[in-house]
């Protein structure tokens, strides 16, 4: 369970200037803010090749492949999540230069500190986003990887991939990505 940082109900721009100014990195849910506890080195490395693999795979495709530092908003405009990777084809402008509201595809390496947020909160929050297609849980710790997809209809199913020999499909993209290229280390 986390914790608001302080008690006061920030406005989204207070929220943003706030950031602009913090060491450290906050999430914002419902006018509060919450720190970004830090993360495990195996984290970092998986969430840095994912980003990797991303960018390899979708640079000529026109996205924009992003890792920890940029938000993502939840449609209410209520919620402000950094995923640890994501991808959007959304333009650069001047209002979306710190939060992005178009990620078809975003990608949560799980901590102790976050698994029940990942696995619940933010699923519930980022399956509201009309762009996204895909949502992907990766456990650092042991071979499992949980790809959420929405389908034609926009009802999200999920596939588990436990096995490092597993081939991650994402049709959508058109990517393929071995279980094994994940757990390099």
């Amino acid at each position: 369970m986390r914790n608001a940082v302080n008690d006061k109900i920030y406005t989204v721009e207070e929220y943003i200037q706030y950031e602009l100014k913090s060491d450290r990195r906050h999430e914002f849910i419902n006018g509060q803010l919450f720190e970004m506890p830090g993360e495990k080195d195996i984290n970092n490395q998986i969430g840095f090749l994912i980003a990797m693999m991303l960018y390899g795979f979708l640079k000529d495709k026109g996205y924009e492949i992003y890792n920890h530092d940029v938000k993502v908003a939840i449609p209410d405009g209520r919620k402000f999540y950094y995923p640890d990777v994501f991808a959007t084809k959304e333009e650069k402008s001047p209002n979306n230069q710190y939060i992005k509201y178009r990620p078809e595809i975003i990608v949560e390496v799980v901590s102790e500190s976050t698994q029940v947020t990942d696995y619940v909160d933010k699923y519930i929050d980022y399956t509201k986003i009309a762009s996204l297609r895909y949502y992907i849980i990766i456990e650092p710790e042991t071979v499992l990887i949980t790809v959420y997809e929405k389908d034609e209809t926009g009802n999200w199913f999920a596939r588990k991939y436990t096995n490092i020999n597993d081939v991650v499909k994402l049709e959508k993209l058109q990517i393929e990505i071995l279980v094994k290229d994940i757990y390099q280390g």
